[in-house]
């Protein structure tokens, strides 16, 4: 019997029944765009219908030219829909949809929550479906130069909010440090003279958004309610005019540290001083003994059952919180970033000791990450792996409380090799993993050459 074409690539693309519940649909469309679907049938009504960009603040080279991917997230929202003003957000008001979106260094992601009912138009005279208005606004977005200068206007707001936060100020000079040379060197917000110049910059602008805004550089994942076969029927039409175009790389952020780098910064506000050792990490490969360790990264350092977690913050009362300053899934990207480990301090005791508290916690850090290097020394190093895998896989399961989280989890590491079956080469990855692996990991990634240390400290009059 044979199968016809287009049987047989549904059939190649739905993943393998493994650790992820769900099976996962993949139909690529003739100009490039994924479109990803997730049957979720078990929330009833509930579509999650997510456009992931693959550009975000690291595609951002120009000089003086930052922080327009995350200018975009906000341009986007203010779609004239039908060519009225407000035209987009007014439907999608009035669909009852829950809409939002974030921007990271890598990728862009709009994450609109609704009914499953809402997807297509219902009559002629009806209020146009999710389809219809959420592709309008990628294929061809319409908006001002009037509507531009207002959204850089509240970036610049957002900006200045933000930069009242000690940690934002520790983020942009940690990216300069280690990343000069990449545009990872600096934060998704951008430098705060080019978001001040920003209205200036419509027509750079506008570049990004042709450049970046692709169909091949872009992915359609719905999860919820739903049906394959239905979702690739109905949103096809929308999106097959969108033209795609070669999609610019960026250089590899190529390491030409030698030594140990650190900085110190003088806040002006009486807070608490801060700690953190930061150490550049391998670009992320899904699938890969490098990726696998380093899930479990969080476990071992920062989670309350780790051995520095509990000297610091019980034993030595060094610290009143330890954590990864970007969450245990910041360092993932396409190109190498850092694994930030944060440590906040007591005013009380910076006081009395003064730079040698620093110290002091700074080298705990150290001393545990380079622990990992002999991890399979340990007697109990088998049985602790077995019992970190399990929490590991457990906590990701339980992540999957939702259409949202579901989409939200499958399209971070889809991303990184666009395969339906991301996820469970992630999980299967981490369950393969042995002790020495994590020893080589440590070996390779947790040396003076990978490392920076700041701190913060108020100092009255800086």
């Amino acid at each position: 019997m044979k199968l016809s074409a287009t049987l047989f690539l549904f059939l190649a693309c739905l993943a393998s029944a493994g650790v992820f519940p769900y099976p996962v649909h993949k139909k690529t469309l003739p100009n490039g765009l994924d479109v990803v679907v997730i049957e979720t049938p078990e929330f009833k009504d509930v579509l999650s219908y997510n456009t992931m960009v693959m550009a975000g603040s690291g595609r951002e080279e120009e000089k003086g030219k930052t922080g327009l991917a995350h200018l975009f997230e906000h341009i986007l929202f203010r779609h004239r829909y039908a060519a009225e003003e407000g035209g987009y957000d007014d439907r999608m008001g009035k669909l009852g949809t829950d809409n939002n979106a974030w921007t990271w260094f890598d990728v862009t992601y709009y994450h609109p929550l609704t009914f499953t009912r809402n997807l297509e138009r219902r009559g002629k005279a009806g209020l146009p479906g999710l389809a219809e208005l959420e592709s309008s606004r990628f294929t061809a977005l319409d908006f001002s130069e009037k509507t531009f200068k207002t959204e850089s206007g509240a970036v610049l707001g957002e900006y200045r909010r933000l930069a009242s936060f000690p940690s934002e100020k520790m983020s942009e000079r940690l990216a300069a440090l280690m990343f000069p040379n990449h545009p990872y060197g600096h934060t998704t917000m951008g430098y705060y003279e080019d978001v001040a110049d920003m209205p200036n910059h419509f027509e750079a602008a506008k570049k990004f958004y042709g450049t970046y805004y692709r169909p091949n550089n872009c992915a359609l994942i719905v999860a919820g309610d739903v049906k394959a076969g239905e979702i690739f029927k109905a949103v096809e039409p929308y999106y097959k005019e969108w033209k795609p175009q070669p999609i610019p790389t960026v250089k590899q952020a190529r390491g030409s540290q030698k030594e140990e780098l650190r900085e110190h910064v003088a806040w002006d506000a009486d807070v608490a001083p801060l700690v953190w050792v930061a150490y550049r990490m391998p670009a992320f490969e899904l699938g890969s003994k490098n990726a696998a360790a380093a899930e479990l990264l969080s476990e071992l350092l920062v989670s309350p059952a780790a051995p520095l977690y509990k000297r610091l913050r019980y034993e030595k009362q060094l610290a009143s919180s330890l954590g990864f300053e970007e969450g245990t899934r910041g360092f993932e990207s396409f190109d190498p970033r850092a694994l930030v480990v944060s440590a906040e301090l007591y005013k009380e005791k910076h006081a009395q000791k003064g730079k040698a508290y620093f110290s002091e916690v700074a080298q705990e850090i150290v001393s545990e990450l380079d622990a990992l290097k002999g991890f399979s020394k340990d007697p109990k190093a088998k049985e602790l792996l077995k019992n970190l895998k399990n929490k590991y896989r457990y906590d990701f399961l339980a992540v999957l409380s939702s259409p949202g989280n579901i989409a939200g989890a499958f399209s971070w590491y889809y991303r990184f090799n666009r395969s339906p079956s991301a996820l469970d080469q992630l999980l299967d990855s981490v369950e393969a993993l042995k002790p020495e692996d994590i020893d080589k990991f440590a070996q390779a990634w947790f040396i003076p050459e990978n490392r920076a240390i700041l701190t913060l400290a108020y100092e009255k009059g800086k």
